[in-house]
């Protein structure tokens, strides 16, 4: 008698527990709370290298941009990233060009509570940047201003689970 009263109380509380489970408790939902803490890193450009290098003819010559990525985690959760890219662009006088796409290695840790930069390399030859030589040159050799942006996606890894998140940063350059 006394084991069926125990069981029945159980059986009592089995309601409450399938009730914070279909409710969506976040305090019950690690993967809720591991995006979260994802949507909280930031992401800035730390240092952006453009190298000209000229040659004859001109279609031969180059554009290397080297991008330095910062990315600070102010949360608990460690992550480690699978795919750091994005679409990099110019924006100069109003307008927006695209100049390319970045991606940064792969396997980057992310401890809690740190921050770390990650570099990455863009080259473009002048063919594939015909439009564009002119407003890059401006900023690079002529030092008027310009802003460079990423804009992307940043895939991590948190103990197995995969979690997506916006990748947004951008620095002003040339001036």
């Amino acid at each position: 008698r006394r084991v069926r009263g125990g069981v029945m109380r159980a059986f009592r509380l089995l309601p409450v527990a399938g009730l914070l489970l279909l409710s969506g408790c976040k305090a019950l939902d690690p993967v809720a709370m591991y995006r979260e803490a994802a949507r909280n890193l930031n992401f800035s450009l730390e240092r952006i290298v453009p190298k000209v290098e000229l040659a004859f003819p001109l279609e031969r010559s180059r554009i290397r941009i080297g991008l330095d990525l910062g990315i600070e985690n102010r949360s608990s959760v460690r992550f480690i990233s699978r795919v750091l890219g994005g679409k990099l662009h110019l924006e100069q006088g109003g307008s927006s060009r695209p100049i390319g796409f970045i991606s940064f290695p792969k396997g980057l840790e992310l401890a809690a509570n740190s921050k770390r930069t990650s570099t990455a390399e863009l080259a473009l030859t002048y063919a594939d940047l015909r439009e564009l030589w002119e407003p890059l040159m401006a900023v690079i050799q002529k030092r008027q201003g310009g802003t460079f942006r990423l804009d992307g996606e940043a895939e991590l890894d948190v103990l197995g689970i995969p979690i997506k998140v916006p990748l947004r940063a951008s620095k002003r350059s040339g001036d």
